[in-house]
């Protein structure tokens, strides 16, 4: 390995200190993302590349190569300190003074050749403490280039579209809370009910109460399984003369099912609590309303048709 170190990075292609050539190559090579805080890969193509590293004051830096390294020709600097650290890697630190310099370095056997620009950052800068390089064809070089440079490009947009999706899930929310307080200004009352029903197979309704908001209402119920079987609820609907008047039924801590048409699994000798909403009561007063529930394939449907009505 030919370690060389200078005050300040030397253009691509010219000469560093003691007269050896770094390696002739395009462009700056950048990191990989997918790597843990501190820590780097550079991708090295067959002409060799030039890798910039933030580092910090008083702090080591290991740079780790594929390849095995020739210790002797490790030297130092006023600005940084560089000592062997395995037979593939260096360790370097850069002392009170250091502003940035230069490595030129070539592993024994050739196959890499980088120029590596260390540069000293503040705190709030990201630094690296271990970076290593990784030798790969051109094609994977390039590809990784490619994906970096995509990656950079699309970084604002896909900022910009998190700030967006941001705004517009807090104005939501606000649209929301507004129209929940300008409904319960119109009308907020509990309605107890205690409705039940059950089926052949000892699943029971439990129809507990309703809440009042506005013009519409919240149907809560419970469905109890006795049974030794798991409740697969498909369908839970209020209905008022046979038609459906109910939406969005949801149900709390069910278990999951694979059927995206299951709303929940109601385990054997659990209880589970739901609602559904009912919009625009104004028109559903004093009728008596039923609540159905069904499961997957019908067998162990049944209905709650007593006890329902809305004030």
């Amino acid at each position: 390995m030919t370690v060389l170190l200078s005050a300040a990075a030397p253009a691509v292609g010219q000469p560093v200190a003691g007269n050896v050539a770094p390696p002739t190559v395009p462009s700056q090579g950048s990191p990989r993302a997918d790597k843990k805080p501190g820590e780097a890969e550079f991708l090295v193509a067959p002409g060799g590349g030039a890798f910039d590293v933030p580092v910090r004051i008083e702090e080591i830096c290991i740079l780790t190569f594929p390849d095995e390294l020739t210790m002797s020709a490790i030297k130092s600097s006023e600005m940084f300190e560089v000592n062997a650290w395995n037979k593939d890697s260096v360790a370097v630190r850069a002392l009170p003074k250091a502003t940035t310099a230069t490595l030129a370095i070539v592993t024994k056997s050739g196959a890499v050749k980088v120029n590596v620009t260390l540069r000293v950052v503040g705190r709030d800068v990201d630094a690296f403490t271990l970076v290593r390089f990784r030798a790969v064809s051109a094609e994977e070089a390039l590809e990784a280039r490619v994906a970096a440079e995509v990656a950079k490009r699309i970084a604002p947009m896909q900022a910009k579209l998190d700030e967006v999706a941001k705004k517009l899930e807090e104005t939501i929310v606000a649209r929301s809370t507004r129209a929940v307080q300008d409904a319960s200004l119109v009308r907020a009352d509990t309605l107890s009910l205690g409705a039940h029903g059950r089926n052949d197979q000892h699943v029971i309704a439990h129809v507990e109460r309703a809440l009042l908001l506005g013009d519409d209402a919240f149907l809560f119920f419970e469905v109890e399984n006795r049974s030794p079987a798991p409740y697969r609820l498909v369908r839970a609907q209020v209905l008022a003369g046979g038609v459906v008047v109910s939406q969005d039924p949801r149900l709390r801590a069910a278990a999951p099912d694979k059927d995206p048409a299951v709303l929940g699994v109601v385990r054997a000798g659990a209880s589970v609590r739901g609602v559904v909403t009912l919009r625009g009561i104004s028109k559903l007063r004093k009728k008596s309303l039923t609540l159905a529930l069904a499961d997957v394939g019908g067998k162990g449907a049944f209905e709650v048709t007593r006890g329902i009505s809305l004030p």
